[in-house]
């Protein structure tokens, strides 16, 4: 019995790896199987492995922003039933640096931020020489 290359999951998986921006030399590598095959069932699936365009990154407002217009992030945890929400003290040229990046990546900004966060605390989980910024000293708990 031939084995089944593109199982449903394998499927998503393309789906996922084009959304993000994938080549599809790289998809068909990543999940086993050949360019031409790769092309030929996502064409009789419909699925398109064009990547998509990068959105413009709109410019920052020439006006001074009202509280209302300025972009402000924070992560809320839950832990054991229990919710934090801590702001994040992004400046505003900072957002727009980030908005750049994740539009360059072709990934959402709070994937972008997911992923920063995640490799700055496994590496300080590593006890690497990344320093913890201040607002996650402030968000850890205290000890009882």
């Amino acid at each position: 019995m031939r084995k089944i290359k593109f199982t449903p999951e394998r499927i998503e998986q393309i789906k996922n790896l084009v959304e993000r921006g994938k080549r599809r030399e790289e998809i068909a590598e990543l999940i086993g199987v050949t360019v031409g095959s790769l092309q030929v069932t996502c064409s009789r699936l419909g699925i398109s492995l064009r990547r998509p365009r990068l959105k413009p990154v709109p410019t920052p407002p020439s006006k001074p922003a009202k509280a209302a217009d300025v972009a402000r992030f924070a992560i809320s945890m839950r832990y054991r039933g229990e919710e934090r929400t801590t702001e994040l003290p992004l400046t505003q040229d900072m957002i727009t640096q980030l908005a750049v990046e994740a539009a360059f990546r072709g990934a959402p900004i709070c994937d972008l931020i997911g992923d920063l966060i995640t490799g700055i605390l496994q590496a300080h989980a590593q006890k690497e020489a990344a320093p913890v910024p201040s607002w996650m000293a402030e968000a850890e708990p205290e000890a009882v």
